[in-house]
């Protein structure tokens, strides 16, 4: 017994044991990433940037292999926030903005200051401080560098709209008309003029958050609770569903998804509909019509800012590396790459000096006034759920018949139980 203690001992020492997710057997230092893109997919321009961007930083750093593992957006930042709890959490993680509050109180990322950030100079800070840099700040410290700013935007087909007769709508009333005038039905095939949806589950935000921007300046007061039980909310619900009931939104919008509503604008279903603007990109790649008649606009109210906030994971054993991957996504080179192969908004100030607005990128005009006008949740408190909240609402006005003040105060009370409120 005590010969065969002493030869597992040297084969210990002959074989150490690996930890799980660092290291390789052939030594090379894996970095985990979890993102919603998928470097391997060449269909999407995001994710061939972020190839590139791997395979130069791979180039730069012999031992190290970057990867990525494509996690399904909707849930990835509630699986961080479990794997944070278990030890078993990816070097780098792209956190949801209306989850960020919670990472951040779970103490799950790295002060970015400890890795790199500390080392940048005051111009190099100021080319990137805006509203999205200063959301990932808790107590001095950054934690995040938004590597996806977005918003939501109303996407819509210019020949659709110019065979109509109607300029590009600015009011609730030109929407309105716009959406009848492009609504038709050729060959038994039906072309919506607006697209909307309302599943149960996650979603972009629709219209009735935009209605209650414009009409009363936010979705909730200043502790947090839900703000739209009251009669401005009543009026957008009743507003959305008159969209349905003459017809200019399919009965069917309860069960479709922002996926599903994207699919059906490619297809050439739908003249306008709601989705991020960095979808721009895939959208035109995708579209059975001519690319160049898909443009985007800002919607009454202001367009809501979203975004993805990358981080370093704090039980990471290679916070080092991992923050210099996250550093390289975000160098001027990178960031002209996000733009110019991503169809992205630029997320550095200089990086506007080597763009020029052509129709390809007619887009972004769109996207840097939302940035500058928009509305974002703070990250004080957490703000979980209210995009489902909404459309429940209208789930159970349209789906089950319920008065609308009943079901905006049942889905504002929903929100508030959740979030502790």
């Amino acid at each position: 017994m005590k010969r065969l203690l002493v030869g597992f001992l040297l084969l210990l020492a002959l074989f150490p044991v690996i930890a799980s997710g660092s290291q390789e057997g052939d030594g090379k230092t894996e970095i985990v990433m979890w993102t919603f893109l998928d470097p391997e997919n060449p269909s999407n321009g995001r994710n061939v940037a972020l190839k590139q961007m791997i395979t130069e930083f791979e180039a730069d750093n012999p031992g190290v292999d970057i990867i990525v593992e494509p996690k399904n957006y909707a849930t990835m930042t509630a699986e961080f926030l479990t794997a944070h709890a278990t030890g078993s959490a990816p070097d780098i993680i792209w956190c949801a903005r209306d989850e960020l509050s919670g990472v951040l109180d779970a103490g799950a990322l790295e002060p970015l200051e400890n890795l790199f950030l500390g080392e940048w100079s005051e111009e190099e800070i100021k080319d990137i401080d805006d509203a999205f840099f200063r959301f990932g700040e808790r107590d001095g410290k950054h934690y995040t560098l938004c590597l996806n700013k977005n918003a939501l935007v109303m996407y819509y087909r210019a020949d659709l709209l110019e065979a109509a007769g109607c300029d590009v709508p600015e009011t609730w009333d030109e929407i309105l008309d716009a959406a009848i005038k492009m609504t038709k039905t050729e060959n038994g095939i039906t072309t919506y003029g607006l697209g909307q949806s309302f599943p149960s589950g996650y979603s972009d935000p629709q219209l009735l958050t935009n209605w209650l921007i414009d009409k009363q300046g936010a979705l909730f007061d200043e502790d947090g609770r839900a703000m739209w039980a009251n009669q401005v909310g009543v009026d957008g619900v009743n507003w959305i569903t008159h969209c349905i009931d003459i017809g200019v939104t399919p009965e069917g919008c309860l069960n479709l998804g922002t996926e599903d509503i994207i699919s059906e604008f490619s297809a050439g279903r739908y003249g306008m509909f709601i989705a991020g603007a960095v979808r721009i990109g895939s959208i035109k790649d995708t579209c059975s019509f001519d690319p160049k008649d898909v443009k985007v606009m800002s919607l009454p109210g202001g367009c809501v800012i979203d975004g993805w906030f990358a981080g370093i994971w704090s039980g990471s054993k290679n916070k080092e590396m991992a923050g210099r991957f996250l550093e390289k996504m975000y160098s001027p080179e990178a960031d002209l790459l996000w733009v110019e192969v991503g169809a992205q908004a630029p997320v550095r100030a200089s990086t506007l000096e080597h763009i020029t607005i052509t129709e390809d990128n007619d887009y972004l005009p769109v996207m840097l006034d939302a940035f500058a006008n928009g509305f974002i949740t703070p990250n004080d408190m957490a703000y979980a759920g209210w995009k489902i909240n909404l459309n429940e609402a209208v789930q159970r006005v349209v789906g089950n018949g319920m008065d609308p003040l009943e079901a905006l105060q049942q889905t504002a009370d929903e929100f508030n139980r959740a979030n502790g409120r």
